[in-house]
């Protein structure tokens, strides 16, 4: 097995321990693992994917600095989902906007029968965007990212109870919101 193949198929703990042991591809490999999910993560906080993208490239530049000291008490990708929560708040603190105020692309360019679609996931994105914070940030990660609750209770530093609550609130709210607005939640 080539060096490239063991970095491939290593664990995102293992690939930690490999950065922190002095290679330098390891860290490219955590990159390419996670950026795509940063970015959405980001995308869900700043609603605006070029903002999104700038927060995911200084996830990246921060984890690179602060990788060699990390110490294992969590998951790789909580401590970039923390790092991320972080760095997208200090963005909207400078930005001094609500994410509400920033709409997604324009839907002009698109075929007209996905127009009605782009509405839809608007209206949506703008329901998800109006939960309490901790409500949205369960909702992102259990439903977005596809995380278990346990998963998601770590990322969150609370108990799995907790985050089960937490999604029952936030799916109630968000029927009523879908409902109200005419969406299908189906």
């Amino acid at each position: 097995m080539s060096p490239a193949e063991s970095i491939q198929g290593a664990s995102d703990v293992e690939l930690v321990k490999l950065f922190k042991s002095g290679d330098a591809s390891a860290y490219d490999a955590i990159v390419q693992r996670f950026q795509d999910r940063i970015f959405r993560l980001a995308c869900v906080w700043l609603y605006d994917d070029q903002s999104a993208a700038d927060v995911t490239q200084e996830v990246f530049v921060r984890g690179f600095k602060g990788l060699r000291s990390f110490r294992f008490r969590s998951t790789p990708f909580t401590w970039l989902y923390r790092t991320t929560k972080n760095v997208c708040n200090e963005f909207n603190r400078v930005r001094k906007t609500e994410p509400l105020d920033d709409e997604p692309q324009d839907p002009a360019s698109a075929p007209e029968r996905d127009v009605s679609e782009f509405e839809s996931a608007r209206q949506v994105r703008k329901m998800v965007a109006g939960l309490p914070e901790r409500q949205r940030e369960v909702v992102v990660l259990r439903i977005f990212e596809d995380m278990s609750v346990k998963e998601t209770a770590q990322s969150m530093g609370c108990r799995e109870g907790t985050v089960k609550a937490l999604l029952h609130k936030a799916t109630e709210k968000l029927k009523l919101k879908m409902q109200h607005a005419g969406i299908s939640n189906e």
